[in-house]
């Protein structure tokens, strides 16, 4: 009987797997900065997946209270991180405005994982990157030495602004 179950749970684990598998797209080229989460690789707009990095118009707090352009910090950056360097994505699926949801890698190094240690970007509708984001608080990295709207929190003011 144990026989039986274990073959069923992998082979539906197996199914569900390779179905994933079979969905998923690489990308792989040279990436145009869009924002802080967002990058262009072959005319193929990729949304990095697991976080939310600041609006571009979004402004934040220094620590001693001066404003700044934390947005375009952000998308600054993102192009620091991957400095003209090929980047390999692997997406999983399209959001609602029709861009991959991917986790972007150069080499082995999981781009998305460092716009959140930059302090720029946060975790995001997932716990992948929480760990990550306690690191970057806790040694006050980028936005967090000063003070700052979530990122999803700022879009839904802007909303509201424009009823």
């Amino acid at each position: 009987m144990n026989k039986y179950l274990i073959f069923i749970l992998f082979f539906l684990y197996s199914s569900f797997h390779f179905a994933n598998l079979a969905n998923s797209k690489e990308i792989n080229g040279k990436a145009r900065i869009v924002d802080g989460d967002t990058v262009e690789i072959n005319n193929h707009m990729i949304r990095l997946i697991g976080i939310d990095a600041f609006e571009i118009k979004q402004e934040c707090f220094k620590k001693d209270n001066t404003k700044y352009k934390c947005g375009e910090q952000s998308a600054l950056i993102l192009a620091t991180i991957i400095s003209s360097q090929p980047v390999r994505c692997m997406a999983e699926k399209k959001d609602r405005y029709k861009r991959w949801l991917a986790t972007c890698y150069i080499e082995k190094l999981d781009i998305n994982e460092n716009m959140v240690l930059s302090g720029y970007a946060f975790s995001y509708m997932s716990n992948k990157y929480k760990t990550t984001e306690k690191k970057a608080k806790r040694v006050k990295a980028g936005a967090w030495s000063g003070k700052f709207t979530y990122p999803w929190e700022w879009r839904k003011l802007k909303k509201n602004d424009r009823k």
